[in-house]
């Protein structure tokens, strides 16, 4: 039977839990992710764990918050007047926005507090300074 290699496409089922027991899926609707192995289109850590499995297998995978998405920073957390927000844009707690950021990059925030005046997004990634545990189902390694 085929085991994954670096290279091979793979489509997989991944739920994840945080150490506080909140779960989330990697997928929507809890159906199945597809990456390139070794390409860093998933968490590295999370990509080297799939490696020699083969389809139908199961793994449970820590990923420490180091190798994750890192330490929350809240250096990340910025305050922003509401007159500075694009026209039509009605802001609420939990929306995602994409805010221009120097040299033309693009950094994706949450809002995490909104007033009449103001609003606060935190820039760290939803999942940063939390380690991850992941339960991972090999579905198929695709053929082309």
């Amino acid at each position: 039977m085929a085991r994954v290699a670096e290279g091979d496409i793979v489509r997989l089922r991944c739920a994840g839990r945080l150490t506080d027991g909140r779960e989330f899926e990697l997928a929507p609707d809890g159906g199945t992710v597809e990456f390139i192995v070794g390409h860093r289109d998933m968490l590295p850590a999370l990509e080297k764990a799939v490696i020699g499995m083969t389809p139908g297998e199961s793994r449970t995978v820590v990923v420490p918050k180091d190798k994750a998405y890192g330490p929350r920073d809240e250096d990340r957390v910025e305050v922003i007047p509401r007159k500075d927000l694009p026209e039509g844009i009605t802001p609420r707690v939990g929306q995602r926005l994409r805010l221009p950021a120097e040299n033309y990059q693009v950094v994706n925030a949450t809002i995490i507090q909104v007033t009449d005046t103001e609003i606060v997004v935190d820039g760290n990634h939803p999942l940063a300074g939390q380690d991850i545990l992941f339960h991972v189902t090999l579905e198929e390694i695709v053929t082309l």
